[in-house]
């Protein structure tokens, strides 16, 4: 079964040059896009609505959360598809098939070199984390995150580079495996996000490049590899042990929906919009200019992001996620300016999300990036808004950095080729 459906964009009409005509090929064969769709339409079911139907329809217990709040994230859903749907120009490719495959060549390096260590750091945090109850332990050390997130950066680097048609599949398997392991073993007493992060944009790739075909089979398969993901790490750090009344309460606390109706008169005084500091967290250093922050847990000078507010204000919700009690982005919108930004804001979200799918359809060093912020956006409905744009910045201003150490070794190389085909000319 073929997921490929068009997003054609007003300049397809009749396009004029070579250029345009391959340009508008590319937009009408645009893979993945209901395959995403319908993952964000079931990630919005699972976190916002299966303990309500748990609730009203299997236990036939009340259900605490009210049918305005279910009906404003069904009209916030609608709002996102809407957005999601609307036809956009994907734009054209500017790398050079030189640049891509010299990038991809350096990604696929680092890949293979930082797997040790990033593989020896997951066995002491699962070491360290088995010891204590989930939640309870430490953050996970700065200098750790900086080799976890720099061997997932150049994975999904090369695997946004990569040509499987020319190279084989050998190193694409490679690459998912790697950093596929160390986040399998941390997350087994840590959060699953730790997992979902290093599968999910894989499969987003793959799927999107035509590289999986969704076939009933097929969609069974990613159906069993996302309980997997939902559940295994629930099990092992002991979210349940299988009891009927436990099972109904890890359901209940995973609802979302109930944060958005319980704080929707939040006091925010005191704290900077936590909207706009989810947006920018990673890119303006709060801690160090001390403004908009929260001492949270062990961790001093946080930026104060809602889901951090929200787990101060209420400490008992601590154990929904391992920084907090999570947040839902609807609440975020509606914080900042009310049903409008819910509106809009919902809009905007899908908007941004179809682009992203059309862009990791392409051969790029920067399709890991959209790819990331696609696998944020299924976490969003028990999550910030925010949290899915966040890393945007450092992460498109470390792939130029990356092209730009690609580029100059290459003049480099041309450099010295020269120099020595002038002294064998002058011999």
């Amino acid at each position: 079964m073929s997921t490929t459906t068009p997003f054609v964009s007003n300049h397809c009409a009749l396009p004029a040059s070579p250029e345009e005509r391959r340009s508008c090929a590319y937009e009408r064969r645009v893979r993945g896009k209901w395959f995403f769709l319908g993952t964000f339409i079931f990630a919005c079911f699972l976190f916002w609505w299966l303990p309500s139907i748990v609730f009203r329809l299997v236990v036939h217990q009340s259900d605490v959360v009210e049918e305005d709040v279910l009906a404003i994230s069904v009209l916030a859903l609608i709002l996102f598809v809407a957005g999601y749907l609307v036809p956009i120009s994907l734009g054209r490719r500017h790398s050079s098939e030189r640049m891509l495959d010299l990038g991809k060549g350096l990604a696929y390096t680092a890949t293979i070199f930082i797997f040790v260590p990033a593989l020896i750091i997951s066995i002491d945090l699962l070491k360290s984390h088995a010891a204590l109850a989930y939640g309870s332990s430490d953050a996970i050390p700065r200098p750790y995150q900086v080799v976890l997130y720099t061997h997932m950066f150049f994975g999904f680097m090369y695997l946004g580079a990569a040509d499987p048609e020319k190279e084989g599949w050998r190193r694409v398997m490679t690459v998912v495996a790697l950093v596929t392991l160390p986040r399998l073993i941390e997350s087994l007493h840590g959060g699953r996000f730790f997992l979902a992060q290093a599968v999910v944009p894989a499969v987003l790739i793959a799927v999107a490049r035509g590289w999986v075909r969704l076939s009933a089979k097929r969609m069974l398969q990613l159906s069993v590899l996302a309980l997997f993901i939902i559940l295994v790490p629930a099990i092992t750090r002991g979210d349940f042990s299988g009891e009927h009344q436990e099972i109904v309460q890890w359901f209940a606390a995973g609802s979302s929906l109930r944060l958005y109706q319980d704080n929707t008169d939040l006091s925010l005084n005191g704290y900077c919009p936590p909207f706009l500091v989810s947006l920018t967290a990673k890119s303006i250093p709060y801690g160090m200019l001390d403004v908009c922050v929260v001492d949270f847990g062990t961790l001093k000078n946080m930026p104060a992001t809602l889901d951090r507010i929200l787990t101060i204000n209420d400490p008992s919700t601590f154990r929904g996620t391992v920084s907090g009690t999570g947040s839902n982005y609807l609440l975020d919108l509606y914080l900042f300016g009310g049903l409008f930004a819910v509106i809009a804001g919902s809009l905007l979200f899908g908007l941004s999300c179809g682009r992203f799918v059309g862009w990791i359809g392409k051969r790029s060093l920067f399709s890991g990036i959209w790819a990331e912020c696609l696998t944020r956006a299924l976490m969003a409905p028990r999550s910030s808004l925010g949290y899915v744009f966040e890393r945007i910045p450092s992460l498109i201003l470390a792939t130029y950095f990356v092209v730009f150490i690609v580029w100059a070794g290459r003049l480099i190389k041309n450099d010295i080729s020269r120099q020595v085909d002038a002294l064998e000319g002058g011999q």
